[in-house]
């Protein structure tokens, strides 16, 4: 489906349809429940829905709650006007489950203070990836140095397989494939009990020691340009013949290489010492024994 954003792709009016469908179901934005005081200095009531006031700025605050894609929607007056009218729609309902109690339920007090929490969460979330905490070359070189082996790129191969339910079935096919190698694909398709890849011809794709289980990876890692077939080999799913398709060498990236991946983690692990000092220092009680872990 293409994207609603596309103004140039969705006529006007399915523009206008996906939007308001949009808002009436979009959690991020909580709706304004009857008494509410929304401090918005200088910005004009544009509606009012039995006694609580819609600003303006509630229109840009809604546009400013969607996906970035949408937000060029906050110049569009046709847009904005369809905005508020689903805002008063949700205004009037949120009024009307008030009125019928239905937020005095315990299980609907859960959820308003969930929801209440999750936008909190975000928008924490949202100002750790915007922090421009600035990490010098040095960190990034003492990191890099540190952890060489998670930045290390292993060997690998491209393999494939058929996998059968006895040696017997095996050998038979082996036997094919010696005289008609290029029927790989076919006979994987027609014979390999692997319905997991069998209707790729049993393409494995790229991987690296570790991935499979080791009779299998170490047959396959024995193989190369000159013997691409394997025999059969036996491990607890069956029966496999492994055709060697390509292999890519090991390489170990430079430090400019994971720049970028390096400062992203030294931010997350900042975060992480601020989320446990934060813990550290909350006042949090356990107060069932068998809760504590």
């Amino acid at each position: 489906m293409k994207s609603i954003a596309n103004d140039s792709v969705l006529p006007k009016n399915q523009l206008m349809f996906s939007l308001c469908l949009m808002l009436l179901v979009l959690v991020g934005c909580e709706n304004k429940s009857t008494g509410e005081t929304k401090p918005h200095v200088d910005s004009p009531v544009v509606a009012v829905v039995s006694g609580t006031e819609i600003h303006d700025i509630d229109i840009d605050y809604e546009i400013l709650s969607m996906p970035e894609s949408m937000r060029h929607l906050i110049q569009d007056e046709a847009a904005r006007a369809k905005i508020l009218h689903v805002m008063i729609q949700r205004e009037a309902v949120a009024q009307k489950a008030k009125g019928m109690g239905l937020d005095r339920d315990p299980l609907i007090q859960h959820r308003i203070h969930q929801a209440k929490n999750s936008v909190l969460i975000q928008s924490v979330r949202s100002w750790q990836k915007q922090d421009k905490t600035v990490f010098d070359d040095s960190q990034i070189q003492t990191y890099y140095k540190k952890h060489m082996d998670d930045f290390r790129i292993p060997e690998q191969i491209h393999a494939r397989h058929i996998l059968l339910s006895s040696k017997q079935k095996a050998l038979e096919v082996l036997k094919i494939l010696k005289r008609k190698p290029d029927r790989f694909p076919a006979l994987a398709a027609e014979y390999s009990i692997d319905d997991s890849n069998k209707g790729r011809g049993g393409d494995l794709n790229w991987f690296a020691r570790g991935s499979m289980v080791k009779p299998f990876e170490d047959a396959a890692f024995a193989l190369n340009e000159k013997r691409r077939l394997s025999k059969p080999v036996k491990t607890k799913f069956g029966w496999h013949i492994i055709e060697w398709l390509g292999k890519k060498e090991g390489n170990m990236p430079s430090v400019d290489d994971v720049k970028d991946e390096i400062v992203s983690i030294l931010r997350k692990k900042d975060f992480d010492d601020w989320l446990k000092k934060l813990m550290d220092e909350a006042d949090i009680r356990v107060l069932k024994p068998e809760y504590r872990g």
